[in-house]
């Protein structure tokens, strides 16, 4: 037998054990080469595609974590891997087989593990890229989508990123194997296992750190959130090794002293293997917290922002599409010209991509340069009977004003007592009157500043008096449903905006949308795949580390098979073990992440119990599915080498 078919046959009968790693590889590589697909696609290269070079960057970053995942990840488990097959290891040597020819070995069932993964996952990759492109176009708001196509840069540089990756780990692994001598590879794992030992009072630090650090997330707000970020996250990394490390072992031997509770039918088996187990795993199973609080705070954080600047989209926004032209019959009239937009230009585009308006409304209005509290500041005039009168006919209620007042209309935040103060304009005026900075905004439109309603003489008499001040109208439009012409309306619209006008005349929900969507879909999108894949890997991590000892629980298993002990009993001791091992450090990540969001909440100031909940029960599903296949492929193979 030669030396290639002796790593075939290794990786042949190592098959399962290693099908959860060459699988997280496969994703890697799937993941790598999609993005690749998209930053050296001709049409984002070429700025052919709205919010291209945004997107490029941010995909960037993502290729980078991706390919640092993949180390690290590969490092850890082909070092479990080699770990676990110490004993083979060593056998070959006492058989003779040099340093030289067993480091050859390992890099012959590496590269050929590596050389699949890469194959497949670019095979993979290119089956995916055209559903990922399309789901980039709907996420930057694209009338089309991307068009599909082979890149050739994004395969040569996926092949190549990863081979020499996986030659890294590869060079680095034979080194650790080479330096062992023949009774270390042989004696191996099964070295004799002391007793456990556990510090109740390093437990006692350890449960102290977390809860402190749970009291401060939850406690801090504003900017104190920032401050106290860093030392939280420390304490309660150090806790959470304390606490898995020393608590459950100290847990565990508290019920083993309770024996009519612990003599009672196979709790005995189940607590005394826990003890172990929980030991061995301390610092995998802290890892592993960790990382799954990491995971979910910011799958949850990229969740939160999405739902909520949606919603702020669409209260800032009530209506679709609004544009700021001149006065008809005034000076300017027809077009796009400095005084803004003519609304029949809007309407000829509405007609020519088939949407119809459920509503139109127009306002008249007064803007430019007024002093306000002796400062020159760009404010928007409205007679108080017209805003209440298109209110009415829009349905929404409208602010409560003084006669004689110049009422400033807010945004909804800065209603807030927090946001109240730099508003606060008490002893000025506007037109002549004092302000009353209160009411909400119903019909916003970003591009003018300040909302301030005034009686209709006030109105009347500012207009052709006061420097700086013009007649201008305000259009509106709104639809309930985005129809397959609105992404080529909105494109139209925008480029009837004039680019001498400081702060733009077209807005609406739908052009607020779009530039959303350009700058922060993408960075969401892209988030969630990067921490589903760090979700993953983290199982990955699990699976791992059960299967490189497989081999010692089937001798255990055995051994309890042989004095008498039901396989309904060892399974049920099997799915204890893999129970804890899977859900303990994800229930303890899970709580980090709580209340790690619950002070993102306090730094946003906004309720995020919802989005929490929703965020931490997907992925539940996701561990509860990792679980299941793991726990039936372990008792398969366990059962096998019991019997």
């Amino acid at each position: 037998m030669t030396f290639r078919q002796l790593a075939f046959n290794n990786v042949r009968a190592s098959g399962l054990r290693y099908a959860a790693y060459f699988l997280s590889c496969v994703f890697s590589v799937t993941l790598f080469f999609v993005y690749a697909q998209f930053i050296l696609h001709p049409d984002v290269m070429n700025g052919d595609i709205y919010g291209g070079n945004a997107s490029r960057t941010v995909l960037l970053v993502c290729e980078v974590l991706v390919g640092l995942f993949a180390f690290f990840f590969v490092l850890y488990s082909s070092g479990a891997f080699l770990r676990a097959r110490s004993g083979e290891f060593g056998l070959l040597s006492l058989l003779g087989t040099t340093g030289g020819q067993l480091r050859r070995l390992i890099w012959l069932e590496s590269t050929v593990l590596s050389g699949l993964a890469t194959l497949v996952g670019i095979g993979l990759g290119l089956l995916l890229s055209r559903l990922f492109l399309m789901a980039i176009a709907r996420v930057l708001g694209m009338g089309a989508p991307i068009r599909f196509l082979v890149v050739p840069g994004a395969v040569l540089l996926t092949a190549l990123v990863f081979l020499v990756l996986f030659q890294l780990v590869t060079l680095a692994a034979t080194l650790r194997v080479g330096r062992r001598s023949v009774k270390a590879l042989l004696v191996g794992a099964r070295s004799e296992r002391a007793a456990p030992r556990a510090s109740a009072a390093l437990a006692f630090v350890g449960a102290a750190l977390i809860a402190g650090g749970y009291v401060v997330a939850a406690s801090a707000q504003g900017s104190a959130v920032v401050v106290a970020f860093l030392p939280v996250v420390a304490a309660v990394v150090v806790g959470t090794y304390l606490l898995l490390g020393h608590g459950s072992v100290v847990f565990l031997r508290r019920l083993q002293r309770r024996e009519r509770w612990y003599l009672s039918g196979p709790r005995m088996l189940a607590v005394s293997q826990l003890v172990y187990k929980v030991r061995d795993n301390a610092r995998l199973m802290a890892t592993i917290a960790s990382l799954s609080a990491v995971v979910l705070a910011g799958a949850g954080t990229f969740h939160i922002f999405s739902r909520q600047i949606e919603r702020s989209i669409h209260e800032r926004f009530p209506q679709a599409l609004s544009v700021v032209g001149p006065e008809r019959g005034g000076a300017a009239d027809g077009g796009s010209v400095a005084g803004g937009v003519d609304p029949d230009e809007v309407e000829a585009l509405l007609a020519r991509h088939a949407v119809v308006p459920a509503s139109r409304a127009q306002l008249e209005l007064v803007s430019g340069t007024a002093l306000v509290d002796g400062r020159e500041r760009h404010v928007t005039l409205v007679a108080t009977e017209a805003y209440r009168d298109l209110l009415d006919r829009l349905g929404r209620a409208a602010p409560a004003s003084e006669q004689g007042a110049a009422t400033l209309v807010l945004a909804p935040r800065a209603t807030s007592a927090a946001n109240r103060g730099e508003w606060d304009t008490d002893g000025g005026s506007v037109a002549g009157r004092p302000v009353d900075p209160v009411g909400t905004l119903s019909v916003p439109f970003l591009a003018l500043d300040e909302w301030y309603l005034v009686d209709a003489a006030d109105l009347a008499r500012l207009a052709p008096l006061e420097r700086g001040m013009a007649a201008r109208e305000l259009w509106l439009w709104d639809w309930r449903r985005a129809g397959p012409g609105v992404a080529g309306l909105v494109d139209d619209v925008a480029l009837l905006e004039p680019s001498e006008i400081e702060g733009g005349v077209v807005s609406g929900r739908e052009l607020a949308g779009r530039a959303a969507r350009s700058t922060l879909g993408l960075s969401l999108f892209v988030g969630l795949f990067v921490s589903l894949l760090f979700f993953i890997g983290a199982g990955s991590l699990i699976y791992f580390k059960l299967f490189t000892e497989l081999p010692e629980d089937g001798r255990t298993l055995w051994r309890l098979r042989r004095i008498g002990v039901t396989p309904i009993e060892t399974g049920r001791l099997v799915t204890w073990q893999v129970a804890t091992i899977f859900f303990l450090p994800f229930a303890l990540g899970a709580l980090h992440a709580a209340f790690a969001l619950k002070a993102f909440g306090n730094l946003l100031a906004l309720p995020v119990g919802g989005y929490t909940a929703t965020v931490l029960a997907l992925f539940a599903l996701v561990q509860g599915a990792f679980y299941l296949l793991t726990r039936w492929t372990y008792i398969r193979q366990v059962e096998r080498l019991a019997a």
